[in-house]
């Protein structure tokens, strides 16, 4: 659900309402697989780096054991009005050969193609709705630009993550945050931004690397 216009979609948004003020919530991001739990109205998929999860793999184990739990959740708005809804997270570990799935953006796509993408609000998971790794915020003004308003973004998110003194691998080692998603409000039409720090094996365009959700 990459795209590469947070600019455009983020001054698209004030020309669409008249809100003089929006407020961005940021989650701590962190360090892992990318993680996805992809549902139709008649299957459901676990996803990890953008490849199906292997039948013996233990996330695609994960999602059978709460599948039950997800359907439940999901169940009104397939009946309704959605034709595909993702969960998008990080399987990352959380012990010694321990593993654990954070959901951090529902993406859904509605019968007429139309998609959004909005904070992962379900309560499915055991840990859901403790509001853990919350708690950074940032206002901006209707005359802000998408442009400074990325790197506002960008650059607090590598402030709140600055490791002084650590490598990236051990900050990895450590489970250390490696970085932020920003969302705005639901239903706000502004677009979500994940800015993260360069992670071991992975390309990155420099310190703070960012992702956009529209």
């Amino acid at each position: 659900m990459k795209t590469q216009e947070f600019e455009a979609q983020f001054e698209n948004a004030w020309k669409g309402g008249r809100r003089q003020m929006i407020e961005y919530c940021g989650k701590l991001l962190l360090p892992g697989e990318d993680a996805a739990i992809v549902m139709t109205a008649d299957r459901i998929e676990a996803v990890l780096d953008g490849v199906p999860a292997p039948a013996n793999h233990k996330f695609k184990k994960f999602v059978a054991r709460y599948e039950n739990s997800i359907r439940e959740a999901t169940a009104n708005e397939f009946r309704h009005f959605q034709s595909k809804i993702v969960i998008l997270g990080r399987w990352h570990d959380i012990g010694p050969n321990q593993k654990d799935f954070e959901p951090y953006i529902v993406h859904k796509c509605d019968w007429d193609g139309n998609a959004l993408n909005n904070k992962y609000d379900y309560e499915i998971f055991p840990f859901d709705g403790l509001g853990s790794g919350e708690g950074y915020y940032m206002n901006f003004r209707r005359d802000d630009q998408g442009v400074s308003a990325r790197s506002h973004l960008t650059h607090f998110s590598e402030h709140i993550t600055s490791r002084t003194g650590l490598s990236e691998q051990a900050a990895v080692r450590l489970g250390l945050p490696t970085g932020l998603v920003w969302y705005p409000p639901n239903g706000s039409n502004f677009p979500i931004l994940a800015t993260e720090r360069s992670r071991p094996g992975r390309r990155s365009t420099g310190p703070v690397g960012t992702r956009q959700f529209a």
